[in-house]
Parts: C-alpha cells; sequence; structure tokens
C-alpha cells in the first residue's frame, strides 16, 4: 500500500502537468491529514497567481477530504523531527517519511528531495 504525499495531491487536483498519470495512483488512496492543509494552501496560492479561480479551488476542498483514508499521523511527530533535522529537511515532508516508516507504506511523492530522504531513512518511495 502506498502513502501518497501532498506534492501528488496537488498536482493531481490542480491538473498540473502530468496530472492524468496520477489517476492510477488514486484508487483507495491513503495520506495524513497534512495533506489537506498543504493542499489548501497550495490552492490558495494558485487563486493569489491567478492560476486557478477560486470557485474551482474551494470544489476541491470540499470534495477531495472526503476521498481519502488517512492514517494517524500524531504518533509520528517526534520521530518527523528526527528526520527533519537529520537531513535539514521540513517537518512537513518528514511527516509523511515517518508515517509511511511506522505503517510500512510505500510513499508517493512528485517531491525529488523528499523522495531522496525518505530512501535515505529506508521507506521503500515511488517519485511520479
Amino acid at each position: 500500500m502506498r502513502l501518497i504525499d501532498s506534492s501528488v495531491i496537488v498536482k493531481f487536483f490542480s491538473e498540473e502537468p502530468g496530472w492524468e498519470g496520477l489517476r492510477e495512483y488514486l484508487y483507495t488512496p491513503i495520506s495524513i491529514e497534512l495533506s489537506m492543509k498543504e493542499l489548501g494552501s497550495a490552492l490558495l496560492k494558485k487563486v493569489r497567481k491567478d492560476e486557478l479561480d477560486e470557485e474551482t479551488a474551494i470544489e476541491i476542498l470540499d470534495r477531495c477530504p472526503s476521498i481519502f483514508r488517512y492514517v494517524e499521523q500524531k504518533k509520528n511527530i517526534s520521530k518527523a523531527f528526527e528526520i527533519a533535522k537529520k537531513h535539514n529537511t521540513s517537518i512537513y515532508d518528514a511527516m509523511f517519511i515517518a508515517s509511511a516508516m511506522k505503517d510500512g507504506y510505500e510513499l508517493l511523492t512528485c517531491d525529488k528531495r523528499q523522495a531522496e530522504v525518505a530512501r535515505k531513512e529506508g521507506v521503500k518511495t515511488l517519485e511520479v
């Protein structure tokens, strides 16, 4: 099973180049709740830059959370902190890595740096 990070979710739902190829990974998708906050932040940024209209952003935010199953992330914060410190990365990226590691999931990401750190931590990773 795969844990899907925010970069994949944002790319797919905001239809960034290459988004169509992600469809196959979004059947019974699993993530952490942080991904919805990051999706909201990314969509807001796109609205502010006039890359996406507000109505479409709100539609995405209204329907997207119910599509995902979320794994527990609260118990992973200290591990995420250790990973972030060790690899000089964000706590947000490290939360996905720590969650995938704890639950034995493969991490699905569009973020090259995050994939690199995940692999160094022994997490099987698919970079799309």
